[in-house]
């Protein structure tokens, strides 16, 4: 992972403040704010680490809360709601479209999200798509 991390400061300019893998996507972690710095115009950061790494890259900001960890995992698309209730996450969603970008291709972004909450938020047990 450490040489994943190096790569991605070498070609961003961006600190990585952690990167792991789930499910076949390697994530990157970074401060808040710096994000889009990472992503490059057009994405063409990212369209370098795909092809160097030969993986799927998700690049994603800190956040405490874990709700706003959530939505910045989930960008661009935005949830309508998003609380915590007794140990278990709730995101309502404003269209099935939009619902349908984590629950599509055998569910993997929730499998994906539910790894990110995990890693960061492990009092969160569950995570429920209204």
């Amino acid at each position: 992972m450490l040489f994943n991390m190096k790569l991605f400061g070498d070609i961003t300019h961006v600190t990585c403040i952690d990167c792991f893998t789930a499910n076949g996507t390697l994530f990157f972690l970074t401060a808040m704010g710096n994000a889009s710095k990472a992503i490059g115009s057009g994405g063409k950061n990212i369209k370098i680490l795909r092809n160097k790494l030969n993986k799927n890259v998700k690049v994603f900001e800190k956040s405490a809360d874990s709700c706003e960890l959530a939505k910045n995992y989930l960008f661009p698309t935005k949830p309508k709601k998003c609380e915590n209730v007794e140990g278990t996450m709730e995101i309502e969603f404003n269209s099935s479209r939009e619902r349908r970008y984590l629950l599509d291709n055998q569910q993997r972004g929730l499998k994906e999200l539910k790894a990110v909450i995990a890693r960061y938020h492990p009092d969160i047990k569950d995570i429920r798509i209204l």
